[in-house]
């Protein structure tokens, strides 16, 4: 699907900073233009199936690029995972309200955020209820917000005490944030896709 101009990387933000990064250092290798084309999964899936243009579709979650296999955007046998994350708590930098554990978020005075879309759906449920946790967390849910950038701004602006995320987000957004881990038998591991 390339317009013969290069090679066009459509990719969701989250994922989009070291594919960027590994972009310029093999055009400046080769001398071939790669553009890119960021934005959330959905939109992406769109413009690639409206305009039938793109090379390569990188997101942070198998089941976008499920959804874009099924629509013959991307062939199976070009799909490939090139690496993995793990859920986290994210806290603001410095830890002020010193969260330590997913406990601590179902504590009555803590603000949590979560994303409601992108690769992040469902995670603090997934974890929360291993840790059978959801209720308790649920009635701590301030903000929700609309992706993994829109949910890491909640923690940079501090309307937030915590966020479910990535643990790669803190190398995405260093500085702003610190990660609270917690035990493997509550976490959740993706896959990030690549086609």
């Amino acid at each position: 699907m390339s317009t013969g101009h290069g090679i066009h990387v459509f990719a969701t933000g989250g994922v989009a900073p070291p594919i960027q990064k590994a972009a310029k250092q093999f055009q400046e290798k080769y001398g071939i233009r790669i553009d890119f084309t960021i934005g959330k999964a959905e939109r992406l899936i769109s413009e690639i199936r409206e305009k039938k243009v793109g090379d390569i579709l990188s997101c942070g979650a198998e089941h976008v690029m499920d959804e874009a296999e099924t629509l013959g955007l991307i062939r199976k046998e070009s799909r490939k995972s090139v690496g993995k994350r793990r859920s986290v708590i994210l806290v603001q930098a410095g830890n002020p309200k010193r969260i330590k554990s997913l406990k601590d978020l179902a504590k009555e005075s803590t603000k949590v955020g979560i994303s409601t879309s992108g690769c992040l759906v469902g995670v603090w449920d997934d974890v929360s209820s291993k840790a059978y946790l959801t209720d308790q967390i649920r009635k701590n849910i301030t903000d929700f917000a609309d992706g993994c950038g829109a949910v890491m701004a909640l923690i940079n602006q501090k309307k937030v005490d915590a966020i479910f995320g990535w643990n790669v987000f803190k190398n995405i957004w260093p500085g702003t944030s610190e990660i609270v881990d917690f035990p493997k038998k509550y976490r959740c591991t993706e896959a990030r896709g690549w086609q």
